[in-house]
């Protein structure tokens, strides 16, 4: 197998579905798309790419949808755990690994209207800080800072809260299930089963029977509060982070269904904050429809960030 020196395999593995490309510095090349259950491990999944590619680059740079703090990286959502060592030992010289939603935040400032989908308008377009959130497997949360930085977290753990008592009573069945509701809790694939199960006492065996045919009432109900739910968490990353700059959704399941999207009550309230609302309206809110911006997001973090300390 040859190795590429120049190259970067680059690789955006979520818990369900990882997308593998190699980067040659301009052009993302030789992408496929593998299910992580057909995997052993991430070490297994990698080796597999590069056999079939056919090539090996020299340097690998992963996106994960995991904390990445210490050498050892536990995902969330997967039961993989693998180490900085563990890759290289695929057979890297080099290899760097992110969170998932930190590398997104690198693309941020490249995205344009072909890359994008506004829900609603807003009444002003400014630059500035961006900032992202992405109901897949779990909810990721992060943000480009205006003078370009990128920043991450794991918002996706902060207290869901209820905005009347319908959400309360929603929010007091999901506690009596979970303990600690968290916005990922609702906001996400399993967390859209849980919701549906919570509001309507049915249980559903995946996010995509909800969107499916027949659209029955109490489906439309779940998706109309998961709309609320997430133009509420959106809100909040907004005024947190200060993103005058615009809001976007990422992630698996907001994306495929933008009609819906469209449709619902996401972007009133968003926007809805009492004396804040001037601000919010202010503020732009984009679904990515890019189908791979966590790769473009790592090459924009290979230019800017691993160039720049070479």
């Amino acid at each position: 197998m040859q190795q590429i020196n120049n190259n970067w395999l680059i690789a955006d593995v979520g818990a369900t579905t990882s997308r593998i490309a190699v980067y040659d510095g301009t052009t993302i090349t030789a992408l496929r798309i593998y299910r992580n259950e057909d995997h052993d491990g991430l070490e297994a999944l990698l080796g597999d790419y590069c056999a079939t590619a056919g090539e090996r680059p020299s340097q690998a740079a992963l996106a994960v949808a995991a904390p990445v703090d210490h050498d050892t990286v536990s995902m969330m959502n997967r039961d993989w755990t693998f180490s900085f060592d563990s890759i290289r030992a695929v057979g890297f010289d080099s290899v760097t690994i992110i969170n998932d939603f930190h590398a997104i935040a690198f693309a941020l400032p490249d995205f344009g209207d072909k890359d994008r989908f506004e829900v609603g308008k807003a009444t002003h377009y400014r630059d500035g800080t961006i900032a992202v959130l992405g109901p897949g497997s779990g909810l990721g949360m992060a943000a480009w800072i205006e003078g370009g930085a990128a920043m991450y977290g794991e918002g996706g753990h902060i207290t869901l809260s209820a905005r009347d008592e319908r959400e309360d009573r929603i929010l007091t069945r999901l506690r009596d299930r979970f303990g600690h509701v968290s916005a990922e809790r609702v906001l996400s694939g399993p967390g859209l089963l849980a919701l549906h199960a919570a509001m309507h006492n049915e249980s559903l065996s995946s996010p995509e029977e909800i969107f499916a045919e027949p659209e029955t009432d109490a489906k439309q109900e779940t998706i109309a509060q998961f709309y609320r739910f997430l133009g509420c968490a959106a809100a909040d990353l907004a005024l947190i982070t200060g993103a005058s700059g615009g809001v976007y959704i990422a992630g698996g399941i907001v994306p495929a269904y933008t009609d819906k999207i469209a449709k619902s009550e996401f972007r009133s309230r968003f926007e809805d904050k009492n004396r804040y609302r001037d601000y919010m309206q202010a503020i732009p809110t984009w679904v990515i429809t890019d189908p791979v911006p966590g790769l473009r997001g790592l090459a924009a973090f290979i230019d800017r960030d691993l160039s720049a300390s070479r």
